[in-house]
C-alpha cells in the first residue's frame, strides 16, 4: 500500500492521504501509529516480522514483541467493533516469526484423516480398484489378510481413490497402537472430529454417522476384533451413509461386512519361463528387483537368476513385506546364498495351527530369520524400539534405546536408516521425514524379543523419562506456539502417554513417574478433550499416592506426595469434579494456608478450581468469593496472565452474579488482550477467550436492553469458535444465541440455532453440554406448538444441573421450581432473579385468591427494583409490562403508564422483539 494508494479488506477501508481506517462512512477509531502498524502488516499477504516492521517504521527499532502485541490487541478490539472475521495474528512459531492479517470466515475444507498418497506402489492396481468397487457396492468392507501383505497400503490407496465420492471427509484411524479396546471408539470419534468421552463415544459416532457420506478407514482390527466390530456396525447403522473400510488378519464377523482376500503379489505360473527383461511385468519379481538395487546398487538381474528368483518369491507366498526383507539381504549374501537359507528355514517351518493361514507362518519365521543375521547393536535397537506407540525420532531412539556407553544420536540416525533399508523400520505415516515406526508386525514380534531378553523394565522406564522430558518441552513451547501448531506436534505423543502411563502403575512401574506423567500429559488430553479418560487417570494417581506414598518405606518422600497431589486435585478441580470431601480438603488448604512466594501459584490454582466448583454446582454467591481471592492474588504474583485469568473469571461471576455493567467491561479489558497465551500452568479452557468474552458480553448486551446489538455479538462468537472448536461452537449456541433468541421472542432464529445444535450433538459426547442443547431444543418445540407428555408431573420440570435450570425457568414458567426458588432466595444466582421474581408474582397473581393480588404485586415490585439495581433494562421491561398489565385490568391505568412508559422509551432497539412489541402494544393501549 503506497502512500496514496487506499487498502480494502472486509468491510474495511485503509486510507494513505490522510491516514486512515474506515467502515462505510464511519472512521475507526485508531491513532494513526496503530493505523500505520495495520496497513504495513495487511499490505504484505504473508505477514511481516517485527524486524520487518521496524524496517519499514511501522514499528519502533525498540519496540518488544510484547508491546507490538498489545498495540496488536488495540488493533483487533477496534476491527471487533465492526466485524468479527478480520484481525491480526501472531505466529510465534515460525521460521522467522511474524503478524499476519486474518480473515476468520474463511470457508474450510471438509475435515479428513488421510495419510499421504504413496507413489511407489507395485501390482495392487486391480486390487485397490476391486476395494472401491466393493465399497459403493456395499459400505462396509474388511480386507483381509495375512500381515506383511500390505493391507494398510491398499486402503490407504482405495481411499484416496475413492475420495471424490465422500464429501464430508476420509479418515484413516489406526488402531495398532490400541491397547484398551474401551478406548477405540473414542479414538475413532477423535480422529473424525467428534469430542467424546469413551463412555458415550458409540452414541456420539451414530450421531455422527447419520446423514453423513464419508469414509471411515479401520487399519489393524485384528487385536480388537470385538470392539471393531461393534463399532463397524454403529457406524454403518440405519440412517448412515458412512462407509468402512476394515483391514484385518481375521474376519471381523460384524453385520453387513463383506470380504474381500487381498491376494499375493502376482507371480509367474508354474512352470512358466520368464526371462530378465520381462521380471518387471510381474510384481513381486519387481519388488524383489528394486529393493536389492536400492540395497546393492550394482545388482543386476541375469536369465540364469530367473528360476532362482522365481522360486524364492513363490516360497515367501508373495508376501511383500517378506519380500522386502529378504531382497534387503542380496548384497550380503547374493541370490544363490539368500536362496539356499531360505529353502531350508522354509522347509523346517513348524507345524501351523489348523486354522493359521501358512503365510502368517512365513512371516514370523522371516522375521526370526532377519533378526538373526542383524548385529547385536541392530537386534538391541530393534527390540527396545518396540516400546514406542507413535513416530519417534533419532534422538528419541538413543534417549530410550542406547545403553549410557552407547553410540550418539548421529549413529542411531545410521542404525535406523539400516534397519529401513532391511524393511524393519518403515517411515511415519504422516510424512514427518524426520520420524521413523514400527509396522505392527514388526513391533509385536519385536516386543516379544524385549520380553525375552528381559528389557521390558528397563527401556519402559527409559520411555517414559523421555516422554517426560518431552513434555516438559511441550509445556514451554506452549506459550510460543498457537494451540492449533501446539495440537498438531504434540497430540501424536497420546498413545506413548497411555503406554507409558499404564506401565508406571503396574507392580513394576515407578509410581513417581508415574505420577509426573500425568500431570504433565493432562494438558494434552484435555485440550484433546479427554476429559473422562485424563479425570480417571488423575484419580489413579492419586489413589496410587495414597497406597505408596505415605508411611515408613513408602516409595516416595512425604512431601513429593503431598505436592503432587494437590497439583493432581487442581488439574481435576478446574472442570469441577473434585467433589469428594478428601480432594476438596486439598483445595481448601491450598487456598487458605500456603503464604510464601513460590507458592502463590499454587494456592491460585486452589482458588481458581473451588471456583470452578461452585460455579458448577450453581452457587455463584461461593465463586464470587474465590473469583476476588483470585484476583487479590493475581495482584501479588504481578503476572499479565494471571491478571487476565482472573479478570476472565470476574466477568463470568460478576454476569451470573447479576453485576452486568462491571462483567461487560472485565469481558472487554479480557478481549483486549486475547493474544495473549494462558501458560499451562494455569489450565486455560479449552474454549479460547475471544470465544468465551463474546459470550459473556453478548448476554449483558441483552440483560442492558441492546437485544440486536446482543444478537450481533453472539454471531461474531459463533464466527469466531468455528475457527476454535465444536466445544466452543455449542457453548456459544447454548448459552449465548440460542438462549437471546429465546429470551427476544424470535422463533425462527431460535428454530435456525437449534438444528445447528442437532448437528452439534453428532460431534459431542459430554453429558453436560449434551443436555444443554437437548434441554434448549425441547424449550424451542414447546414453543412450536409441542406437548409436555400426558403423564409428565412436576418432577419432569426437575432439571438436575443447576445452571441450566435457572435457564429453562426464564424461558418457561414450569421450571421455576422450589429449587430454583430457594437458589435465587438464598443468593446463590443473581442474573435471572428479577425475572424469577416476575414470574413468581403473575403465579401469584393468577390465584386470585386471599391476599395474592397484593403478594403479586409485592413481587413485581421487589422483581422491579432488582432489574433497575442490576441496570437490567431487559429484565425491567418485562417486569414494567406485567405490572402494567396489572394495573390495567384494575382501572389504574395512569400508574401502569406511568410503570412502563419511561422504562419503554429508553430503548433504542429491538423493536421486533417480542417483549418491545407487547410493551408498545400495551403503551398505546394505555
Amino acid at each position: 500500500m503506497s502512500e496514496t494508494e487506499p487498502l480494502a479488506f472486509g468491510p474495511f477501508l485503509l486510507t494513505g492521504a490522510p491516514p486512515g481506517l474506515h467502515v462505510g462512512a464511519h472512521a475507526v477509531d485508531l491513532d494513526a501509529p496503530a493505523i500505520a502498524l495495520l496497513a504495513a502488516i495487511a499490505a504484505a499477504p504473508s505477514g511481516l516480522s517485527p524486524a520487518q516492521l521496524a524496517a519499514s517504521g511501522a514499528a519502533a527499532p525498540d519496540d518488544s514483541v510484547e508491546r507490538l502485541c498489545a498495540r496488536v490487541g488495540d488493533i483487533n478490539h477496534a476491527l471487533g467493533l465492526h466485524s468479527s472475521a478480520w484481525y491480526v495474528a501472531w505466529h510465534p512459531d515460525d521460521a522467522e516469526p511474524r503478524f499476519t492479517l486474518m480473515d476468520a470466515s474463511r470457508a474450510s475444507a471438509p475435515r479428513t484423516a488421510l495419510p499421504a498418497r504413496r507413489l511407489d506402489i507395485l501390482g495392487r492396481e486391480d486390487a485397490i480398484a476391486r476395494v472401491v468397487t466393493q465399497l459403493e457396492a456395499h459400505r462396509f468392507v474388511t480386507l483381509l489378510a495375512a500381515g506383511g501383505m500390505g493391507k494398510t497400503t491398499v486402503a490407504v490407496a482405495a481411499a484416496h481413490a475413492a475420495a471424490d465420492d465422500y464429501p464430508d471427509g476420509v479418515y484413516v484411524v489406526d488402531l495398532a497402537p490400541v491397547v484398551d479396546p474401551d478406548l477405540l471408539a473414542q479414538r475413532v470419534a477423535s480422529t473424525v472430529g467428534c469430542l467424546t468421552g469413551y463412555t458415550s463415544a458409540h452414541a456420539v459416532l451414530q450421531q455422527w454417522a447419520n446423514e453423513r457420506r464419508a469414509l471411515v478407514v479401520l487399519d489393524s482390527c485384528e487385536h480388537v476384533l470385538d470392539a471393531a466390530a461393534e463399532l463397524a456396525e454403529a457406524l454403518g447403522g440405519a440412517g448412515s451413509r458412512v462407509a468402512v473400510l476394515a483391514t484385518s488378519r481375521e474376519p471381523l464377523r460384524a453385520r453387513g461386512e463383506w470380504i474381500y482376500r487381498l491376494p499375493p503379489m502376482r507371480l509367474p505360473q508354474p512352470g512358466e519361463t520368464v526371462a530378465a527383461d520381462q521380471a518387471m511385468t510381474f510384481p513381486a519379481l519387481r519388488l524383489f528387483v528394486e529393493r536389492a538395487q536400492a540395497a546393492s546398487p550394482g545388482f543386476v538381474l541375469t536369465d540364469a537368476d530367473m528360476p532362482q528368483l522365481v522360486s524364492l518369491c513363490a516360497r515367501l507366498d508373495g508376501i511383500p513385506l517378506a519380500i522386502e526383507i529378504v531382497a534387503a539381504r542380496v548384497a550380503s549374501l547374493g541370490l544363490a546364498d539368500l536362496s539356499d537359507q531360505l529353502e531350508s528355514l522354509l522347509l523346517h517351518l513348524p507345524a501351523r495351527r489348523r486354522h493359521a493361514p501358512a503365510r502368517h507362518s512365513t512371516l514370523s519365521a522371516l522375521l526370526e530369520w532377519s533378526y538373526r543375521l542383524l548385529s547385536p547393536e541392530e537386534q538391541t535397537v530393534l527390540r527396545r524400539l518396540s516400546v514406542f506407540r507413535s513416530g519417534f525420532s533419532a534422538e528419541a531412539a538413543q534417549q530410550v534405546v542406547a545403553d549410557v556407553d552407547a553410540a550418539d544420536a548421529e549413529d542411531m540416525q545410521d542404525l535406523l536408516l539400516d534397519l529401513m533399508a532391511k524393511s524393519l523400520v518403515a517411515p511415519d505415516r504422516g510424512g514427518n521425514h524426520a520420524l521413523r515406526r514400527l509396522l505392527d508386525t514388526t513391533r509385536a514380534y519385536a516386543g516379544q524379543k524385549l520380553d525375552e531378553a528381559g528389557e521390558r523394565h528397563r527401556v519402559s522406564r527409559r520411555h517414559a523419562r523421555w516422554l517426560s522430558g518431552v513434555l516438559a518441552e511441550a509445556d514451554d513451547a506452549w506459550n510460543r506456539m498457537t494451540r492449533q501448531q501446539w495440537m498438531s506436534r504434540y497430540s501424536p505423543l497420546i498413545d506413548d502417554i497411555r503406554a507409558a502411563l499404564d506401565w508406571a502403575f503396574t507392580a513394576d512401574g515407578d509410581v513417581a513417574l508415574g505420577v509426573d506423567l500425568t500431570i504433565a500429559g493432562f494438558a494434552i488430553g484435555r485440550q484433546m478433550l479427554l476429559v473422562d479418560e485424563f479425570t480417571d487417570r488423575v484419580r489413579r494417581a492419586i489413589d496410587a499416592i495414597a497406597r505408596h506414598g505415605e508411611g515408613p518405606g513408602s516409595a516416595l518422600d512425604p512431601a513429593d506426595a503431598d505436592a503432587s497431589r494437590k497439583r493432581l486435585t487442581f488439574l481435576i478441580a478446574c472442570l469441577g469434579l473434585a467433589a469428594d470431601a478428601s480432594l476438596t480438603l486439598t483445595l481448601e488448604t491450598a487456598a487458605n494456608s500456603l503464604t510464601s512466594g513460590d507458592q502463590l501459584l499454587q494456592r491460585f490454582a486452589g482458588c481458581n478450581g473451588l471456583w470452578a466448583m461452585a460455579v458448577f454446582r450453581g452457587d455463584f454467591k461461593e465463586g464470587a468469593v474465590w473469583a476476588d481471592r483470585m484476583e487479590a492474588l493475581a495482584g501479588r504474583i504481578e503476572d499479565p496472565v494471571a491478571r487476565l485469568v482472573s479478570s476472565r473469571i470476574q466477568a463470568q461471576t460478576l454476569h451470573f452474579a447479576g453485576r452486568h455493567s462491571l462483567a461487560a467491561d472485565r469481558a472487554r479489558g479480557v478481549l483486549n488482550e486475547s493474544w495473549r497465551t494462558i501458560p499451562l500452568s494455569y489450565h486455560p479452557s479449552p474454549v479460547e477467550l475471544r470465544v468465551s468474552m463474546r459470550v459473556t458480553l453478548a448476554r449483558t448486551l441483552w440483560m442492558q436492553g441492546r437485544p440486536d446489538s446482543a444478537a450481533a455479538m453472539a454471531q461474531e462468537a459463533i464466527e469466531h469458535a468455528l475457527t476454535d472448536s465444536p466445544l466452543a461452537h455449542c457453548q456459544v449456541i447454548s448459552m449465548g444465541s440460542l438462549v437471546i433468541a429465546l429470551w427476544s421472542g424470535l422463533a425462527e432464529p431460535a428454530r435456525l440455532l437449534a438444528n445447528q445444535l442437532v448437528d452439534l450433538e453428532k460431534l459431542l459426547g459430554f453429558s453436560h453440554w449434551l443436555r444443554w442443547s437437548r434441554g434448549l431444543r425441547a424449550m424451542v418445540a414447546l414453543r412450536e406448538g409441542g406437548e409436555v407428555p400426558a403423564d409428565a408431573d412436576a418432577s419432569w420440570f426437575e432439571e438436575p444441573e443447576p445452571v441450566l435450570a435457572d435457564h429453562l425457568a426464564t424461558l418457561d414458567e414450569r421450571w421455576l421450581t422450589p429449587r430454583c426458588i430457594q437458589r435465587v432466595e438464598s443468593g446463590m444466582v443473581g442474573w435471572c432473579a428479577p425475572e424469577a421474581f416476575r414470574l413468581l408474582g403473575e403465579r401469584a397473581l393468577r390465584e386470585r385468591s386471599g391476599d395474592a393480588g397484593a403478594r403479586g404485586e409485592r413481587l413485581l415490585q421487589r422483581s422491579l427494583a432488582l432489574a433497575r439495581e442490576q441496570e437490567a433494562a431487559s429484565w425491567e421491561l418485562r417486569t414494567a409490562t406485567s405490572l402494567a398489565r396489572h394495573w390495567q385490568t384494575q382501572d389504574r391505568s395512569r400508574e401502569a403508564l406511568a410503570a412502563l412508559e419511561p422504562v419503554f422509551v429508553r430503548f433504542k432497539e429491538g423493536f421486533g422483539t417480542a417483549d418491545l412489541r407487547a410493551a408498545r402494544a400495551l403503551v398505546e393501549a394505555l
